[in-house]
């Protein structure tokens, strides 16, 4: 405060005061310290931290005085808050301002005193930390530097004080509205504990059948990616832990299928499922991707031999002829193999490699078969002839005495030079970048009741010179791993900030907001916050107009160092979105924890809006996100009967090719200024 500070202002200075409520409170050893500290440094008998009540100066903390409080019209500490520097009285004997003062002609006979304003960050000063000596002195400059070092120390110490009552009233109101609404709720809660029962069952079932194959109750590709992604990283961590994929491919299925029909065919399969199951150990898993396609992760094996001898048991085991409805039925199996020798960081990229070894093997069943055909055909003599030239590919290729109507081939890209495919995509890709080959699109979000634009999700494309324009994910798992992800990253926050900045100065979009998707990898590059802050910097954008996407397996995430980054995102300002909300597993508190903004339900679950448990679903994430004040936005609106039911659900956002498709910048561009 300073000295020609109105009655208005003092009225708000001791405002602020009693807010602390700190006056009249038991000594506390914070303030204490820091009293028994500024004597040390300044080397006096005295030192007090003292707050200017209206009519008194009341005592905090004190070191060599034994009185609580004073009256104000006689405290030096009135003169320090009226400057904001530390008030310094050598000798008050000799001071015109405090000659006649009682503290200094009676007891206890103040003669030096120093003082440094308790100023709090909004600019109030409340008292100040102050020194008394009872004979004339000097402070040196560190001491002065020192005073008033602890009494911003004092001041922090107040605040944190304030906010932990502060908390502690808000728990215990919150408590108490818990309490009420629950005695509310509990007559209610009754009645609905049947309904509740039968909806997590329906949800459990949900969860199961979204990493499940419905046929064979095998997991699917979302489930077998997240455990060969778990190996992954354990092998990263512990490289001697080994494991391997097998990709398996059924041989002869389809025409049995075409043939028998698709109830001979579904029983077939579940038979192979069994099959196979039967062959591995606990900690294996088998998956089915669909149509005659299965997956196979051999955890914590031995050595590559454990796994040549499980494929060849597999094959052995299933071309067995199967007995279904009397019709004896024979199939066989062509499988890819790779292993955890080929240092894959990427679960796609694994799956990848074993899916091109299983193409392999199957091509070279299929040049077995032709030869053996040709064979019958000609003379006995014509059997032993070998005309063709040696087959010549990136992957090593299992004996060729195995049996013809199967086969299984062993990727070796190190032996090899790699997949020339894989290499060819990487060089593309590089070049990609340096020529400029990356656009962004904008899939337009709209409020679902009024029509109005309210954001895009942003999406990277790669306009291929051959390809034409490919989604990001056909290329960015590649990406990822050849590290030209972060340049990629970098460009799209800065571009997609700059449009953004462009478009909300629209006098009719000033709200608009951009979604950005990140994967696992994107958050841990160090780089994120420091772009994701200049971008929004230079634009001069709200870090609320910005939200990150993410899927729900990130936020399962029990890494603390992923939680940490999100949660300094949040730090931020920019918003958290959970993509594809309703697949995984989230975890409620989790939700909350990281006080996530959004969540988008999956179009799986849009499209099966007509269905009764599919618009069960999306209502409970609709209720779930209206409960805890998160927006919630649909995605995949395909259809107007979509639009309407969502509408009536109560879903205020949504995205999707009947309200818009995605569009180039210079098409967002004609829409807004078309209006």
């Amino acid at each position: 405060m300073t000295a020609d500070s109105g009655p208005a202002k003092e009225t708000l200075r001791l405002a602020k005061l009693q807010g602390y409520n700190i006056l009249d409170t038991l000594p506390e050893p914070a303030y204490d310290e820091m009293t028994t500290l500024a004597a040390y440094i300044c080397q006096t008998p005295t030192a007090l931290v003292s707050l200017i009540d209206s009519d008194r100066q009341w005592f905090k903390a004190k070191f060599g005085l034994d009185a609580s409080e004073t009256p104000r019209e006689i405290a030096f500490c009135d003169w320090t808050i009226r400057q904001s520097a530390v008030l310094i009285v050598e000798d008050a004997r000799q001071d015109a301002r405090f000659a006649q003062n009682p503290l200094v002609t009676g007891e206890p006979r103040i003669c030096f005193y120093a003082g440094a304003p308790l100023m709090t960050p909004d600019g109030y000063a409340l008292g100040s930390l102050c020194v008394i000596d009872y004979q004339p002195r000097q402070l040196t400059a560190n001491q002065v530097q020192s005073l008033q070092v602890l009494s911003r120390q004092v001041v922090a110490q107040m605040e944190l004080s304030f906010q932990a009552e502060q908390l502690k009233s808000s728990n215990e109101h919150l408590e108490q509205r818990v309490n009420e609404r629950t005695a509310s709720l509990t007559s209610a809660l009754n009645r609905l504990l049947k309904a509740q029962s039968k909806l997590r069952r329906r949800e459990a079932a949900l969860r199961h059948s979204s990493l499940h194959d419905p046929l064979t109750g095998l997991p699917n590709r979302s489930y077998f990616l997240q455990r060969l992604d778990q190996s992954i990283q354990l092998t990263n961590r512990q490289p001697k832990h080994l494991y391997a994929v097998l990709f398996i491919d059924l041989d002869n299925f389809k025409p049995v299928n075409d043939t028998l029909g698709h109830t001979i065919g579904d029983k077939l399969l579940q038979h192979v499922a069994h099959q196979i199951k039967l062959l591995l150990r606990k900690s294996d898993l088998v998956a089915r991707f669909g149509g005659d396609e299965f997956a196979v992760l051999l955890d914590d094996i031995p050595n590559e031999d454990h796994a040549i001898v499980v494929v060849q048991r597999l094959q052995s085991q299933i071309k067995h002829p199967v007995v279904i409805n009397n019709r004896k039925i024979f199939i066989g199996a062509s499988i890819g193999v790779t292993f955890s020798t080929q240092g894959y960081r990427h679960p796609e990229v694994a799956l990848k490699d074993a899916d091109i070894a299983m193409y392999q093997a199957k091509t070279w069943a299929k040049q077995q078969a032709e030869l053996r055909l040709q064979s019958q055909l000609r003379q006995s003599k014509q059997i032993s002839q070998k005309s063709a030239e040696p087959f010549k590919s990136p992957i090593f290729i299992q004996d060729e005495h195995a049996t013809i109507s199967q086969n299984f081939v062993v990727f070796d890209a190190v032996i090899q030079n790699g997949d020339q495919a894989k290499r060819s995509l990487e060089d593309e890709l590089r070049q990609a970048l340096l020529q400029d080959q990356f656009h962004l699109y904008y899939q337009p979000i709209f409020n679902l009741k009024s029509g109005r634009l309210s954001g895009f999700e942003v999406l990277l494309r790669w306009h291929h010179p051959q390809r034409g324009y490919l989604n990001a994910a056909e290329f960015i798992a590649i990406a990822e791993e050849i590290g030209i992800i972060r340049q990629l990253c970098q460009q799209t926050v800065y571009t997609a900030c700059q449009k953004l900045k462009q478009w909300r100065s629209h006098p009719n979009y000033p709200e608009l907001s951009i979604h950005i998707n990140l994967s696992l990898s994107q958050i841990m590059c160090t780089e994120l916050l420091p772009q994701w802050q200049t971008a929004i910097s230079e634009h001069q954008l709200p870090p609320s107009a910005v939200q990150i996407e993410i899927k729900e397996q990130v936020l399962l995430s029990s890494d603390p160092t992923i939680m940490t980054v999100l949660q300094r995102i949040k730090d931020l300002g920019i918003g958290l979105c959970v993509d594809d909300f309703g697949q995984g597993h989230s975890s409620l508190s989790r939700l909350h924890q990281l006080n996530v903004s959004t969540l988008k339900i999956d179009r799986t679950f849009v499209k099966e809006l007509t269905s009764p448990s599919g618009a069960d679903i999306v209502k409970t994430i609709i209720d779930l996100g209206r409960s805890a004040q998160m927006t919630v936005i649909a995605e995949g609106i395909e259809t107007p009967q979509q639009m309407e039911l969502l509408l009536k659900l109560g879903c205020r956002l949504g995205q999707g090719f009947w309200l818009a498709k995605p569009l180039s910048a210079a098409e967002v561009d004609r829409c807004l200024l078309a209006g």
